[in-house]
């Protein structure tokens, strides 16, 4: 007897042209009424094994597996991380270069390691954000700040970041300065004498590492980076570190630590600073003994002003003793007219100091002079410029704009058309040694100093209106400026690494402190008679 066959119910709308049947069976790969007539138009393959052949219904497909590829360039927490560790690596190459090169002591790496976990602690708490939120994170970067930004950013203790981890995406990333902040603060600590001058010097002239802070990056570091931060590593390339901007961020760390930690620095060695400066201009001794009587006179304190509620120029220790030296040799070394060798210093007489002597001996320090800022030409240069470049000065140029710009593609087809390598960075600035500064600063000295004269002399040999051009000069703005005040302020601010202007402000508000010292002084005098 025949196999019973599997009858199926045709679809709707479907029967057999012959009889009529809605009922079919399978047989041979061809589809039979139930009465056996041959339906057309279908033909079942047997595809599957023996024991499936000619078996209809759900058929299950085998899921493709899909390969999870690792995305080259991290995003959000992880990229941040990876910032981090740049900036860590930055500031570990720093100290071993102060270590190695400068002779600090050993003990430099361990306290700028605490200094850093303490600035990174709240780090742990980053929330993932998009490249969007990274980006305007990245805003605090730039070196190049407005006037406007100069003079807004003394007036206020805002500046105190908080670091609580519960800021989440707010937390406050560290930035690229901050990281030379760290190294004089930990200096400062252990009463090592630095000036801030010196550390901007070292990074613009690349001697400390810095301006190739992203191109010391290892290579999978560097490809690993989110465009926002490569842009901040390679900014130092760009543009050089403003003594304001520097000078800020010292001061900015040092309300932090004291906001989130209660922390309050140590005074700087004013006295060690003090010398320091007096050797760089080549002053006299007189100048170091002024200021340090001057200082004591008006109670000041070389000391960040961490409990103020307003902070000017003249608040930061460093410029406050640059405003004292200056202070204090213009009054015994007035710059215009015939200079009296009055009792100054006890029982003796003040030597006579010329300034046309001192300015045309004076050659700036290579300490003190910076590369010739080639990126900010660059950057001024307009398109007519451009255009009108030889083949040498426009194959520089475009060497330049290629080591700033991201030069990473996803696409995997650039593989097979490399670039050019991009031009190595420019050598470090060569630095004198202390026997050059020191043999620098005598022999300037023995052509601007003269012996004092007897009082008598002097008075047989002033002019009659001797009395007028010896008066003390206070210059309020940098347009103020006498040719050689001019020259004076200038390798004053350059040695300590601040601008023309802020010197000007700060030693006129110097100024003006004592002369209200002065009438304090008169009154407290007039009331005790």
């Amino acid at each position: 007897m025949e196999e019973r066959r599997e009858l199926r119910r045709m679809p709707r709308g479907e029967r057999c042209p012959e009889c009529g049947s809605v009922k079919w069976y399978l047989q041979d790969g061809l589809r039979f009424c139930s009465r056996g007539h041959q339906i057309e138009g279908f033909i079942q393959f047997d595809v599957g094994e023996d024991e499936d052949s000619g078996r209809l219904g759900a058929v299950a497909r085998r899921e493709k597996e899909i390969r999870s590829s690792e995305k080259r360039q991290l995003s959000g927490q992880e990229g941040k991380s990876l910032y981090l560790e740049a900036v860590q690596l930055l500031l570990r190459n720093q100290v071993l270069w102060l270590i190695h090169e400068k002779g600090y002591r050993e003990e430099l790496e361990t306290v700028v390691r605490d200094l850093w976990d303490l600035r990174i602690r709240g780090s742990s708490s980053l929330a993932t954000t998009d490249d969007e939120g990274a980006q305007g994170q990245l805003e605090m970067f730039s070196s190049q700040s407005l006037p406007e930004e100069n003079k807004a950013a003394w007036k206020s203790r805002s500046r105190a970041q908080s670091w609580d981890p519960e800021r989440g995406a707010d937390w406050p990333m560290p930035t690229l300065p901050e990281t030379l902040g760290l190294c004089y603060l930990a200096c400062l600590l252990l009463r090592i004498p630095t000036r801030l001058g010196e550390l901007l010097h070292w990074a613009n002239n690349g001697n400390i590492p810095y301006k190739t802070a992203y191109h010391d990056l290892p290579r999978e570091m560097q490809d690993r980076l989110p465009s926002s931060y490569v842009k901040a590593l390679k900014l130092p390339l760009r543009s050089s570190l403003q003594g304001g901007v520097f000078y800020r961020t010292v001061l900015d760390l040092t309300l932090s630590y004291h906001l989130n930690y209660g922390m309050v620095f140590p005074e700087i060695s004013s006295v060690s600073l003090l010398v320091q400066y007096a050797k760089i201009l080549a002053l006299p001794i007189e100048s170091i003994v002024a200021t340090k009587r001057l200082s004591a006179s008006l109670g000041y304190r070389f000391q960040f002003p961490v409990n103020n509620t307003k902070i000017l120029p003249l608040d930061h220790p460093e410029i406050r003793l640059v405003t004292l030296v200056i202070f204090a040799t213009k009054l015994c070394f007035p710059f215009e007219g015939n200079q009296l060798s009055t009792e100054g210093l006890g029982t003796a007489y003040l030597p006579r100091f010329e300034w046309e002597a001192w300015k045309q001996g004076l050659v700036r320090h290579p300490e003190d002079e910076e590369l010739s800022n080639k990126a900010a030409e660059v950057e001024a240069m307009t398109p007519n410029q451009v255009v009108h470049m030889n083949d040498e000065e426009l194959d520089a140029y475009f060497a330049h704009i290629t080591g700033l710009v991201d030069r990473r593609n996803e696409n995997p087809i650039t593989q097979f058309f490399p670039i050019e390598p991009p031009p190595a960075p420019a050598p470090p600035v060569p630095e004198a040694s202390q026997d050059e500064v020191d043999e620098r600063a005598s022999r300037l000295l023995s052509q601007a100093l003269e012996p004092p004269r007897r009082l008598g002399v002097a008075k047989a040999e002033e002019p009659s209106d001797a009395s007028d051009s010896t008066m003390y000069e206070a210059f309020r703005s940098v347009g103020d400026l006498s040719e050689t005040a001019a020259t004076f302020y200038k390798a004053t601010g350059d040695a300590a690494g601040i601008p023309l202007d802020m010197v000007v402000r700060a030693v006129y508000m110097q100024e003006q402190r004592v002369v209200s010292w002065q009438k304090g002084q008169q009154a407290m005098d007039t009331g005790e008679q």
